[in-house]
């Protein structure tokens, strides 16, 4: 726990600490290490006695993570995607879009989709609850550890603002510091788990310089090592560099096999070459209102994961926390959701409110039933091509927007400025969603936009320099400026 709290400079929620701590181990052995069908059995490292292998991992004060190679993400997403896929009470729908929630009196039920294949828009009502749990925003950035496409630009977040849900700690945008650095390439994620083992942050000349910003150098908070990566690449002509060349090339090819072989497409090699870095965006801290069950502000509607604000994190993540955080909270909304009296009470409510929406607009659709309009399903036809591009042209200004003024250091003309510019974007945003809502990149650009915005919002009237949220000194409350100075 005092882990979790120094690397969220003290901005943490106890309740939420003490509950991640208290449930993640039992949640960790029945969900992901569990051998019934029903759960993920992912098959992390063992000694030669069974025994789970740990690692250390930055800002850890002990060795705890369990891992599987230097790929534990992917390791888990494909057991559980393949225990959903099992599961005979878990119906997954592909190649879909959320564009907006439906609510009726503040109660959820339900959303409007899209469908890419068809290029076609349905609403789906239920009463039993609607979670988010679409991850993060952290791809709204020029730089971002987070795969391209759709994943990471902050759709739970534009839904949730779209629909005036509570939002909280959205300034709180964590900057992995040791993302690849290839020009013309998406960055590519070099693991924490790397400067656990030993890896040092060096200039072209092999000048280790970490210990320079911190006494714990590499193993600092992210959100320090991520500053000192910065500051650093900005006194470097060459650029700055991740170094483990020191250590056994047999042991670390073993230790980091997908690194290596990503490594090597560049013409690099883990063993031999300083690799050079950037931090990235990688994490949102903040996000969706959540209590302890995954109650939002809006009821009926739950949130779990990225998408969340447990109050866990504060102002910065510890290394390796989201997946438990996903894992527990995921967990207590299923639950809460299936057990508990008072979702009962809701979900009669939101059955009510569902049968009246239906009603009000089945009454709608027969009223100009003579026009050939359907109310459940519309298609559209436009210049595809045409309107793709523009809706690229324009995330591309949004992600370099949020990278200027709301990245890893930020001033208060510069977040004045950006949400200036944001406004602006949302607007354009808005405009190619009407004239072309059945392209997949009008979707993507209107949820960054809303997403990027509120980011913007945030962290503009927070003056506090702390956490990921990192001011210059002219910007910070005059009580704050010793902070700003770390």
């Amino acid at each position: 726990m005092a882990d979790i709290f120094r690397a969220g400079d003290g901005l943490c929620d106890a309740d939420a600490v003490r509950k991640l701590a208290v449930e993640g181990p039992h949640r960790v052995k029945e969900l992901l290490l569990g051998n019934s069908q029903n759960y993920a059995n992912v098959p992390f490292e063992r000694d030669d006695n069974g025994k789970l292998k740990v690692c250390l991992e930055a800002s850890h004060s002990a060795p705890r993570i369990i891992y599987r190679a230097d790929h534990s993400g992917k390791a888990i997403t494909e057991h559980i995607v393949q225990a959903a896929l099992s599961h005979p009470l878990i119906n997954i729908v592909t190649d879909t879009i959320v564009s907006d929630l439906i609510l009726s009196n503040n109660v959820c039920i339900g959303a409007t989709l899209f469908h890419k294949l068809t290029k076609t828009h349905s609403s789906i009502f239920t009463h039993v609850g609607v979670t988010l749990a679409s991850g993060g925003l952290a791809g709204v950035y020029t730089h971002s550890t987070n795969p391209p496409g759709f994943n990471a630009l902050g759709s739970s977040t534009a839904l949730a603002v779209r629909a005036n849900v509570d939002m909280a700690d959205l300034e709180y945008v964590q900057f992995h510091p040791t993302a690849l650095r290839i020009p013309g390439e998406p960055c590519f994620l070099l693991t924490e788990a790397l400067r656990g083992e030993g890896a040092k942050l060096v200039t072209s000349d092999g000048y280790s310089f970490a210990k320079s910003f911190h006494p714990m150098g590499e193993l600092a908070p992210r959100d320090i090592v991520a500053r000192g990566v910065y500051a650093q690449s900005q006194q470097s002509e060459d650029g700055v560099f991740l170094d483990i060349s020191h250590r056994d090339a047999q042991w670390l090819t073993g230790r980091f096999p997908s690194i290596q072989r990503k490594l090597l497409q560049y013409g690099l090699d883990l063993t031999k070459d300083k690799l050079p870095i950037t931090p990235a965006a990688h994490y949102t801290c903040g996000g969706i209102v959540s209590d302890s069950n995954g109650c939002t502000s809006a009821p009926n509607l739950y949130v779990a994961g990225e998408a969340a604000r447990t109050g866990l994190h504060g102002g910065n993540r510890l290394a390796s926390t989201s997946l438990l955080e996903a894992v527990v909270w995921g967990s207590s909304v299923a639950e809460y959701i299936g057990n508990n009296s008072q979702a009962k009470s809701v979900q009669d409510w939101a059955k009510y409110e569902v049968d009246a929406f239906v009603a009000d607009q089945n009454e709608r659709t027969a009223k100009v039933d003579e026009s050939n309009c359907n109310a459940s399903s519309t298609s559209y036809n436009y210049n595809d091509k045409k309107d793709e591009e523009r809706a690229a042209a324009t995330l591309q200004q949004l992600k370099s927007v949020m990278w200027d003024h709301v990245g890893v250091v930020r001033s208060k003309s510069g977040l004045e400025g950006a949400c200036v510019s944001l406004f602006d974007i949302q607007k354009e945003a808005h405009e190619i969603y009407n004239q072309a809502p059945s392209t997949v990149g009008s979707f993507m650009l209107r949820d960054a936009s809303y997403a990027g915005l509120a980011v913007a919002n945030a962290a503009l009237q927070n003056n506090q320099s702390r956490g990921a949220h990192y001011l210059t000194e002219e910007s910070c409350d005059a009580d704050d400026e010793q902070v700003a100075a770390m």
